[in-house]
């Protein structure tokens, strides 16, 4: 189940990062999918934060995978 969501997850940050999501999502629009904080960022720093996001992810699913706790 876990890498389903993670697979979801990853054509998300795609979309946002290499197509026109973070065009798209910029503005109020970011409020609701990621916080309150998201609403004042331009379109690159929404990618930025996306990438960074799905890293951090990554990193939980590997250490979740590997036997961690």
């Amino acid at each position: 189940m876990a890498f389903l969501v993670f697979g979801l997850y990853t054509a998300f940050c795609f979309w946002v990062v290499f197509t026109d999501g973070a065009d798209t999502l910029e503005g109020w629009k970011s409020f609701f999918l990621f916080d309150w904080f998201a609403a004042s960022l331009s379109a690159q720093e929404l990618r930025f934060y996306v990438g960074i996001s799905w890293l951090a992810s990554l990193a939980a699913l590997l250490f979740a995978t590997l036997g961690g706790a």
